[in-house]
């Protein structure tokens, strides 16, 4: 009984996969068209702080991958990847880009990851985006 016991406890600590990442500084812009029809981005909030991604694949079957965003220790939103976009350039660093939805604000959201997961930036619809 106990090595069948031991067995369950082994496989189902496999199928779960988690991550932390931590950040102190949210950056927090508006995209927005000038005069000129130039996209452009104004900073409207710059904030220090104890910010954590947890990052996690679900259990349900589907390998959904997930993502549950703290604010010091308080959680702020989680988040639901819908499909992955593939790669993008942003200042000369290459972001994996991944459609998600927002059980906050219960919107579509895309974020990027930097492949050293030292940059995340999230950007909604109303072309809001936050760097951490």
């Amino acid at each position: 009984m106990k090595k069948l016991l031991s067995g369950a406890l082994v496989l189902l600590s496999t199928l779960c996969f988690s991550q932390n990442y931590y950040f102190n500084h949210r950056k927090e812009s508006i995209k927005y068209t000038d005069s000129y029809g130039q996209t452009q981005y104004k900073l409207i909030s710059d904030e220090t702080s104890n910010y954590k991604f947890y990052f996690e694949v679900s259990t349900d079957g589907r390998a959904t991958q997930l993502f549950t965003v703290y604010n010091n220790n308080n959680e702020a939103y989680w988040a639901a990847e819908i499909k992955k976009s593939g790669y993008k350039e942003i200042s000369g660093i290459i972001f994996k880009q991944s459609l998600y939805y927002n059980t906050g604000s219960k919107e579509n959201i895309y974020l990027f990851i930097s492949q050293d997961y030292k940059k995340i930036i999230v950007m909604d619809n109303d072309g809001i985006a936050e760097y951490y």
